[in-house]
């Protein structure tokens, strides 16, 4: 008897430094409950034995995952339970049921884990301690959660039960925190899943998110945050309703997130929570178009701004591409400043991409670059249009490496229209050159079988480009002007050809007048017709300068073809 108690001293010992311990280091505090559940009597010292199990039972389900070590776990909780009672001692009945429960589902035994749950939710229930109900229903319908995302509809049923059991409990008690968090949980699972009756995951889900965000405490960030993000989520993929009114509230709870007391803590959530405010801003349907651009544009600078360094370099390249399309759209809208904003925001991308791999992001920013300096400089705004030949080299470069050659088409066009710039602007001949060789590649890119629009605008630009490098002699690069103006003509036709046909009526009328000095009489017809063509655009009223430059060639054509004939 006095060695069993003695045993039983330094187990009482042992237990009181295993709570010293077990804040600060868990792992040794281990040693010393095992001894104590081992030698303490639950006949003798029957609390001090189900909480040294109980504390156990916690401690070795923090750590290791193995098997061994989860069963061990299961076991002391369950010597715990042989102690407490849920009416004499509820907290500590809940505490050894969720830790046994847990246990029992981790060891892979989910039938004993659900039976737990259920036997120790309805004891509680029976002696009126409803909170820990809720509380203990909480934790299973968790553990049925994590395991039925992703699978079949009957888990995600299952889950969803444990959960709606768990919120009637939270509801009788009042329970709001509690209350809040289930009904996130919850629509979150049916928000990840496809509903079997198929009604739409988001709409299922909103009713949750709604009522979760009219109970959770704003000054609880950890509560609200993840509320307010996941209500503003599911209004924003929602395909019933109102577009625009769906978007209202997810900008409505972004917002409310992003203001969350304690936010500024955690600037790598603001960043996310302010990026998806600024895309929000920027899909919105109705409203003020300019002002939906600008709240866009500010909330990205918020989260770039709040983005710390070592984030993914392609996630902030990603956040600068995307003000750049917002302030790309305000510049179209003639808005002060725009322009050189969008420049500036995909310059900045294009330097935090992470290179190395080609990307998709890495071509998009290249393109932009180069078409934003396009416009700055077409708009007489102080513009490197060598930067801009780079960027656009590059992108096309991207674009073909990727194996997207229509994409790669659009980059070279922009990119010829660049050289064709900076020849006009410096008079190098190798500018000429690499116009004419970027729209090559840009008409090979996207044939005229496929995409008839886009071949024809290369091939007209084509035709523009060997026409200043013949310069009237060359008959090579002649021929090939022509060539490249009638197959951009036979895209062109009728009352919906875009402007630039009638100056390649025109053109090619010279062009073939020229070539027929030597009495071509099908050259002559071919250059009469389209000097008429040219002059269905260019009339008195509107172009009246150009309208007597053709009307006298065509005059000259006329004479031509009278000689001829006689």
């Amino acid at each position: 008897m006095k060695a069993a108690g003695l045993r039983e001293m330094e187990a009482l010992e042992g237990q009181r430094r295993a709570d010293v311990l077990r804040p600060e280091d868990s792992v040794e505090a281990i040693p010393e409950l095992r001894a104590a559940a081992a030698a303490l009597s639950i006949e003798t010292h029957p609390v001090e034995f189900g909480l040294a199990n109980h504390d156990l039972a916690g401690l070795l389900l923090e750590g290791s995952a193995e098997t061994e070590i989860i069963e061990e776990a299961a076991r002391a909780a369950a010597r715990a339970l042989l102690v407490f009672d849920p009416q004499e001692l509820p907290d500590l009945f809940a505490g050894a049921s969720e830790r046994l429960g847990q246990a029992q589902w981790r060891a892979g035994r989910r039938g004993d884990a659900q039976r737990t749950f259920a036997q120790t939710a309805g004891a509680l229930g029976s002696v009126q301690r409803h909170g820990l109900q809720a509380r203990l229903l909480a934790s299973a319908a968790r553990l049925l959660g994590g395991e039925a995302g992703g699978r079949n509809a009957g888990s995600v049923g299952r889950a969803i039960d444990a959960f709606d059991a768990a919120i009637e409990a939270a509801r009788r008690v009042e329970s709001r925190a509690l209350l809040a968090s289930l009904l996130n949980d919850s629509g979150r699972l049916i928000a990840s899943n496809e509903e079997a009756d198929g009604t739409p995951p988001a709409d299922a889900a909103l009713a949750r998110f709604d009522e979760a965000a009219a109970l959770v405490d704003d000054n609880d960030l950890g509560a609200a945050l993840p509320v307010h993000g996941n209500r503003a989520a599911a209004y924003g993929l929602r395909k019933t309703g109102d577009r625009d009114a769906n978007l209202r509230e997810a900008i409505a709870s972004y917002q409310r997130a992003v203001h969350l007391p304690g936010l500024q803590a955690h600037p790598a959530d603001a960043a996310r929570l302010y990026r998806a405010l600024g895309t929000a801003w920027a899909q919105r349907p109705g409203g003020d178009r300019v002002e939906n651009l600008q709240q866009a544009d500010g909330a990205l600078e918020s989260a770039i701004e709040r983005s710390s360094d070592d984030v993914h370099r392609d996630e902030r390249a990603s956040m600068w591409n995307e003000r750049g399309l917002a302030n790309a759209e305000l510049a179209q809208r003639g808005i002060p400043g725009a322009v050189s904003a969008t420049v500036t925001a995909f310059r900045e991308g294009l330097a935090a991409v992470s290179g190395g791999e080609a990307s998709e992001l890495e071509a998009q920013l290249a393109n932009n670059l180069g078409s934003a300096i396009m416009t700055a400089a077409g708009q007489g705004q102080a513009a490197s249009l060598a930067e801009a030949a780079t960027a656009l080299d590059r992108a096309a470069e991207l674009w073909t490496s990727l194996g997207r050659p229509v994409d790669a088409g659009a980059s070279y066009l922009n990119a010829g229209l660049v050289y064709m710039t900076l020849h006009s602007a410096e008079r190098e001949a190798v500018h000429l050159d690499q116009a004419i060789e970027r729209l090559q590649r840009a008409s090979a890119a996207r044939p005229l079988g496929t995409h008839p629009g886009p071949h024809a605008a290369a091939q007209f630009n084509l035709g523009m480009a060997l026409a200043i490098r013949a310069g009237g002699t060359r008959a090579t690069d002649l021929a090939a002007s022509v060539a490249a103006f009638r197959t951009a003509l036979r895209v062109w036709t009728g009352p919906s050809a875009p402007p630039q046909a009638a100056v390649a009526h025109a053109n090619l009328g010279s062009m073939l007048f020229g070539m027929a000095k030597q009495n071509d009489p099908e050259l002559l017809r071919e250059a009469a017709y389209h000097y008429e063509q040219a002059l269905m655009v260019y009339t008195p009223a509107t172009n009246p300068q150009q309208h007597q430059v053709i009307s006298s060639n065509l005059a000259l054509v006329r004479r031509w073809q009278r000689a001829g004939e006689d």
